[in-house]
């Protein structure tokens, strides 16, 4: 990776915040929501004891919470960071797919965090790995700093077609981590807190490897065993990659206690969707992701800071939908939260209990152009999924007989449906969809924001590309 450039100091200079110091902690929190990308929980140590190698995350835990039962809306990350910026499901925030005409953009008038706290007067800043977080699907907004990784695009003349410059789409998180600790340097002479949103990508793919000493234990001669992600190999590198992730977290760690800014800081790690991997090749037949099994969907949610209690776990299902509300709800501004389907869960936090949400998760493939495995996978065109803790549904509307119903506790790894056995409770979990009118029913129109050749982008960092046909569904 070529050095990337650095965030504007000009644009620095008039930002920042913390209002913590050596003293102790004083006025409003500094929130910091990490985002880790394709991320399991059960590679991290905090969450299996299989498993080493994530000291940073482990630490996070024992000073927080951990919830060891959270699920994301989406297995694709801009659709699943939307919902964990906004509080809002798929079906309301309107950010439907990866790749289309539109329909891959966050709206302009959508709430975010970042508003919310912009508005208490928060400085607000995002600093990001990779472009499906970019602002070329409006994360832009709301901040006063935005890292952007939007990349270039170039016009090939010789093919005839639009290309991206790869090493402008994706950077490791050692490259991201210095950049938070320029922003870090400025926000510790502001006297306004601040909102950052770090984003890593580091496990999304064995494009970009870690340093040699994270995989120098490894065979790597093999290159189609490394980028096959069924392979024993691809788990061993993502695992590596995790562990190196877990490290540069560690380096903005000690760069907010060294600065004085830690002690007044809440901080929420989560990731947005999970991987298939061997298991999930094994049991579902797919290793990636853009699936809502649960290698997919179960994620890692950790919470340290001011107002949370320490070395607590909550078996509870709770859904990234919740961390919104409850990140404004910890730092003073619960009266904020109006707006989508999350819920504070300061309650679990402080030991009571709370009625039990549905959780919900989508995948609109069929109308996505970079979704190229509906060829392979047509069952996976449109998956509309709901989980009430117990029960998870996924429907398929394109393919009903294919639907399939599974009982968590019984069958934590998705082998039994059990559609035909309790047509009882599909049924009611159906009215639970058809309750949140979720469907997208038709091909998403070319909006203004349309850009040729976004498909060659994400090709270029991992993706596999979708020709940009949506087929006729």
């Amino acid at each position: 990776m070529r050095p990337t450039t650095l965030i504007p100091l000009a644009l620095l200079a008039a930002c920042g915040g913390g209002g913590g110091s050596a003293d102790g902690p004083s006025g409003p929190p500094n929130v910091i929501l990490v985002t880790l990308d394709t991320t399991r929980p059960d590679y991290l140590s905090c969450y299996s004891e299989a498993r080493l190698g994530t000291p940073t995350l482990q630490r996070i835990a024992d000073e927080g919470t951990r919830f060891d039962a959270a699920l994301s809306a989406s297995g694709v990350t801009p659709v699943s960071h939307a919902t964990i910026l906004t509080g809002a499901f798929p079906y309301e925030h309107k950010l439907r797919v990866l790749s289309a005409g539109s329909g891959f953009k966050l709206p302009e008038e959508q709430r975010t965090i970042a508003s919310a706290l912009r508005e208490r007067g928060y400085t607000t800043a995002a600093i990001q790995s990779a472009f499906p977080v970019s602002s070329y699907f409006g994360f832009q907004k709301d901040y006063d700093v935005f890292q952007d990784m939007a990349g270039e695009m170039i016009i090939d003349e010789s093919q005839g077609k639009t290309i991206w410059k790869g090493d402008d789409l994706q950077r490791r998180s050692d490259h991201t981590a210095h950049l938070v600790l320029d922003f870090l340097d400025q926000a510790k002479e502001d006297e306004k807190p601040f909102f950052l949103w770090l984003h890593l990508w580091d496990p999304h793919d064995p494009w970009v490897l870690p340093p040699e000493e994270y995989t120098q234990h490894l065979d790597l001669r093999n290159p189609d065993e490394v980028f096959k992600a069924s392979s024993s190999v691809y788990a061993q590198v993502y695992a590596a990659e995790i562990q190196f992730m877990d490290s540069q977290l560690g380096v903005v760690v000690a760069g907010l206690e060294e600065r004085g800014l830690w002690d007044n800081s809440l901080m929420c790690v989560t990731a947005d969707h999970g991987e298939g991997l061997a298991d999930g090749m094994r049991h579902h037949g797919w290793s990636k992701h853009r699936m809502t099994y649960q290698a997919q969907l179960h994620v890692p949610l950790l919470l340290t800071g001011l107002g949370v209690p320490k070395g607590k776990t909550v078996p509870d299902m709770v859904r990234t939908a919740d961390i919104v509300p409850t990140l404004l709800d910890l730092a003073g501004h619960a009266d904020v939260f109006d707006w989508g389907s999350g819920r504070s869960l300061r309650p679990l936090l402080e030991g009571a209990s709370m009625e039990p949400a549905l959780a919900y998760a989508d995948q609109v493939n069929g109308y996505d152009a970079n979704a190229s495995m509906v060829r392979i996978r047509p069952d996976a065109a449109f998956l509309y999924t709901i989980c009430d803790g117990e029960w998870k549904l996924i429907f398929r509307p394109h393919m009903w007989d294919r639907s399939e119903l599974f009982n968590l506790m019984q069958d934590p790894s998705e082998q039994h449906n059990q559609v035909d056995a309790h047509p009882e409770v599909f049924l009611r979990l159906m009215g639970e969809l058809a309750a949140r009118d979720p469907w997208v029913l038709s091909e998403f129109p070319i909006g203004d924001d349309f850009t040729e050749g976004v498909a060659e982008g994400l090709a270029e960092i991992g993706y596999g590309g979708g020709g940009g046909e949506t087929g006729d569904w």
